[in-house]
Order: structure tokens, then sequence, then C-alpha cells
């Protein structure tokens, strides 16, 4: 009877640890497959390339990642996530734990750093013209830094302009495989204007979000996923110029800048208010046509 009445006790921390460990498996495995912000690496000049072609484009830039900290000599308010307090109490009245808070508050101070950014996209011509579209394109990319890395995936059609413009254009819908609640799925439009081999472009993305990671740690708690969705527009102006066929050279290189609005940062905690309206990122591809 003792033995079953420990066995019993026992029991529920074990299981606890079970659970545990469950939530850590399923947390490592859904971070490994998943990102959830969105891309900035947007090379769409708008061309579909013929059925068949194939093209690989390595990107860099950079990203900003937004914290929120309080200023020196203060803590995070224990009743109000979004202010701090001056600590009070050790032998200088600023150092040693926190034994009493002013009553004046001061909100935290939204903070970034600058970390590098890199893609990796291929593409491929899978038909001609097909009905009212001049071509059918399809590819996908994967980038990272995005909290942590996104892969997207996408179909782009070409549309009709009449030749004496000297100019093409597209429109795309795809998704981004975004962090257990949900996914990210956008529309494209991109257009070009060609001098020659080269050619001057811009587009535009429109985004609705997955569900950050900061929005839905909770799921792990109660086993339920909660759906929290952004959405992000995306303006990116850039410049498409062909290079010499040389071994080992690349085949073309398009540097851009990109605009992005609304900011969503990694952290739900930090309000929108507190951010810039928009930012702004320099891209450099390149890359080879087979």
């Amino acid at each position: 009877m003792d033995r079953r009445l420990n066995r019993k006790a026992t029991s529920p921390p074990a299981i606890e640890r079970v659970r545990n460990l469950l939530r850590a498996a399923a947390l490592g495995a859904a971070s490994l497959l998943s990102g959830c912000l969105y891309t900035t690496h947007h090379f769409n000049s708008g061309r579909i390339l013929e059925p068949g072609k194939t093209a690989v484009t390595f990107g860099l830039g950079r990203s900003e990642i937004y914290d929120q900290d309080c200023p020196e000599t203060y803590v995070r308010s224990p009743d109000d996530a979004s202010h701090c307090e001056r600590i009070l109490g050790g032998p200088s009245g600023i150092e040693g734990p926190p034994v009493a808070a002013d009553t004046n508050r001061v909100p935290m101070e939204v903070t970034h750093v600058t970390i590098p950014k890199f893609s990796l996209s291929y593409r491929l011509g899978v038909r001609g013209p097909w009905g009212p579209f001049t071509g059918v394109e399809m590819g996908w990319q994967v980038e990272a830094v995005t909290n942590p890395g996104t892969i997207e995936f996408d179909l782009k059609f070409g549309l009709p302009i009449p030749k004496r413009f000297s100019a093409q254009h597209s429109v795309s819908g795809g998704w981004g495989v975004g962090m257990w609640a949900d996914n990210s799925w956008f529309l494209e439009y991109a257009a070009s204007r060609n001098f020659g081999k080269h050619a001057l472009y811009g587009n535009y993305r429109y985004t609705w979000l997955a569900s950050q990671p900061a929005d839905i740690n909770s799921s792990f708690d109660n086993w339920k996923f909660v759906s929290h969705r952004h959405y992000a527009h995306q303006a990116a102006l850039g410049a498409y110029l062909r290079l010499p066929d040389w071994t080992l050279v690349p085949d073309f290189i398009t540097p851009q800048v990109i605009f992005t609005a609304p900011i969503t940062p990694a952290l739900s905690v930090i309000s929108p208010s507190l951010l810039d309206p928009f930012s702004m990122n320099f891209n450099f591809g390149f890359g080879w046509n087979f």
C-alpha cells in the first residue's frame, strides 16, 4: 500500500516533466521549420523567365532588430511592463536590489541593433503565353534574419503590354511559412523599363503577416494556437544590370532600396507609436541564369 501511495505522490511531477520535454521538443521543431517576419529582398523586376530557364539570386543587406529596455538606474515596473521605475536602495542609493520605487515612472526606451541579412532565391519559367498572361514563373526564397528565418513560395504571371513601351510587368502571389499559428500571404506587382540588356524596376507588395512568436508564446502553456496577425506595405526601387559573360562572374547584379510600413517588431510589447513610421533597407543581389 505504501509503495502505491508513493507512486501516486510522485506521478504528477513526473508527468509535468514529460509535458515540459514535449513542449520544448515541439518548440524546437517548429522554430527550425518556420519564421514569421516579412522579407525585404524583393528583386522582382516584373520579367518572366522563358519555359525551362532558371535564375539563382543571392542577396545581401542589413536588418534592424528592435527591443525595449530601461534607462540606467531603472528597472521594469512590476505592474506595468511598458514603464520603468528608479532603483532605490543599496549603498549609493542606486545600486543593489530595488527596495522601493519613485512614483514618477518613465516609459521604456526602444533600442535597435543592425545585423547582416542574407537571402537565396530560385526561379523557374514553367510555361510561355497562357490565356491573358505572357508567361508563368514560380520560385522560392529563403531569407534570414527574419525572426529567425523565412521561407516563401510564389507563382508569377506576366501581364501584356505594348512592345513600344519597352517594358514588362507582372503580378504574383504566394505565402511564407509562419510559426505554428498561421502563415504569411502576399500579393505583389512589379514593373520594369528596359534599357538594352539593363532595366530599372519597381515593385509593391502587400503582406498579411503571420503571427509573431511573442504573440503566441502562450500557445505552449495552454496548448491552443492563437492567431494575432499584422500587415505590411512594401515598395522597392532597383536596377537590373547585366554583366559580361565571364567565367565565375555573376550574370547580373541588382542594387535595391525598399521601404516598409508599418514596422513590426519582434517583441509584441513594443507599442507601434514608439517606432519609426517606416524602415528603409538597402540590398544588393547578384546571380546567374541557366
